[in-house]
């Protein structure tokens, strides 16, 4: 169940001389092409009634464009009332490069900048240029760089071309990442594996670079609120049904079932109690100890319930999955895996894989959805009750183009990798949540992992989002490794 993302995108129409009927056609043909996009809600200052007024409070402007610094002042002040997440500068004519900039500079947002093209001159005597947003559009990209703004250009359309608005879609989806990020609540229930160096991380370098808090909770602070919930607890029963409904082969037992049911409930506390974004889960073995079960499985149910959770205490993986799902802008899911073997037969193929985590929405035949044990992933021995084991959900990821991304962080410089496959059906059956992914350039990748020191896990969604993804590290000033 995943969330659906939405981002305030504020659009600066800007125009230098006068207005004209031209300005006000590619504004307007600008804001049609902006209705079509997923996911945004555009923000843009409105005609005043008398075409004369500047209205910060209300956003108006005598043209419900910018042109000079007083609409400019303006408008971003009404920008900054509406809380806009990302600006979009257009120069309609040669455009107003200082009003423009100005709401951009004091937003401190991610910037997207494009220009209308060129119509025909005039037929006159003078034959005089109609727009000149081509020249214009120069002083406008100057002023952003001379202040050290990063920004996206887009390039040169009339608004009505579908190429400006796949530019503009996956500048709304970079948004929608960077707004995740930022201020982000990252929960982590208990330590690390004790011989996991590889998921380490530094707190202060999250807070320094994204604003971010690690909420941190002990692993038996949440089990002990588990088993306090009665076995009769509507809450309790409710979750127990829908465990039964959501697999179609489950080889667990019914104490499996009651206990992960509730350590359900005490995981989602945790998480809405501190308006998480994402969490991390110490995975073993002290879970076994405490409540007898596994809880590959809940991670999935939990990320499929748009509660997106890392295994392993890997705090930097549970960024990455939030990389992933609002590049997305929370259509899709995404899982998170492992890097784990290379196809013995197929040099381009890798098995993305996990324990059995994924969320039950990415199986590929959803009647062929198991819940299985560690112990027994082909579901043929007896169930056993005190099976510690149990609790591993066991499916094949559908197939279609994949993302991949990873986050990491050394000596408080950030660095992104970014690549793209294809999950491949397949005939086998693998233990855990799977799929065999073929990418361009196996060696060149995972040299790429070897050397840029990332470690073993990532996460994995369908879909392309490179593009977003490359935009989100210039906004934010993160290494893009780019495979």
């Amino acid at each position: 169940m995943s969330r659906d993302v939405t981002v305030k995108l504020g659009f600066v129409p800007s125009y230098r001389f006068r207005h004209t009927e031209w300005t006000a056609k590619m504004r307007e043909d600008s804001l049609a092409a902006f209705a079509k996009l997923d996911g945004v809600e555009i923000v843009v200052p409105q005609p005043s009634p008398d075409g004369k007024t500047v209205d910060a409070e209300k956003g108006l402007t005598p043209h419900g464009t910018v042109s000079g610094l007083d609409e400019g002042e303006a408008v971003a002040e009404y920008f900054q009332r509406e809380k806009i997440d990302g600006v979009i500068l257009c120069p309609l004519d040669f455009g107003d490069e200082r009003s423009a900039v100005k709401v951009a500079e004091k937003l401190g947002v991610p910037v997207l900048l494009y220009a209308t093209k060129e119509p025909l001159a005039n037929d006159n005597p003078g034959m005089t240029r109609v727009s000149d947003s081509y020249c214009g559009n120069l002083s406008m990209a100057s002023g952003l760089y001379r202040r050290k703004i990063p920004f996206r250009y887009a390039g040169l359309f009339f608004p009505d071309e579908p190429e400006l608005l796949a530019e503009v879609q996956d500048f709304a989806r970079a948004v929608a990442v960077v707004k995740g990020l930022t201020g982000a609540r990252i929960g982590q229930i208990g330590v690390r594996p004790a011989t996991f160096e590889t998921v380490g991380y530094d707190e202060a370098a999250m807070i320094r670079k994204f604003g971010q808090n690690v909420i941190f909770t002990n692993l038996s602070d949440i089990t002990t609120k588990a088993l306090a919930l009665a076995d009769d607890d509507p809450r309790v029963l409710t979750t127990l049904q829908d465990f039964r409904a959501s697999y179609t082969e489950i080889t667990v037992s019914e104490t499996y079932l009651l206990n992960a049911s509730k350590l359900e409930l005490a995981l989602t506390d945790f998480f809405e109690t501190n308006g998480l974004s994402a969490m991390t889960m110490q995975c073993w073995p002290s879970i076994q100890r405490l409540m007898g079960i596994s809880v590959c499985n809940s991670y999935g149910r939990m990320t499929g319930k748009g509660m997106l959770t890392a295994c392993e205490t890997d705090v930097l993986g549970a960024l990455s999955m939030m990389v992933c799902y609002y590049a997305a802008l929370g259509h899709t899911l995404p899982h998170f895996v492992d890097w784990t073997i290379r196809h013995r037969d197929e040099p381009n193929q890798l098995l993305s894989w996990h324990c059995g985590n994924a969320p039950t929405c990415l199986a590929t035949d959803p009647s062929k959805v198991a819940l299985r044990s560690r112990r027994d992933m082909t579901g043929c021995e007896p169930v056993s009750d005190g099976d510690t084991q149990a609790g591993l959900a066991q499916f094949q990821i559908k197939p279609g183009l994949v993302t991949f991304c990873r986050l990491a962080e050394y000596d408080d410089a950030w660095k992104m990798l970014i690549t793209t496959g294809e999950i491949l059906p397949s005939d086998e059956t693998l233990a855990g949540t799977w799929s065999w992914v073929e990418v361009a350039d196996h060696e060149k990748l995972y040299r790429t992992l070897v050397e840029e020191g990332f470690i073993h896990h990532a996460s994995m969604i369908h879909g392309d989002y490179s593009q977003a993804l490359l935009e989100v590290c210039r906004f934010m000033g993160i290494e893009a490794v780019v495979v």
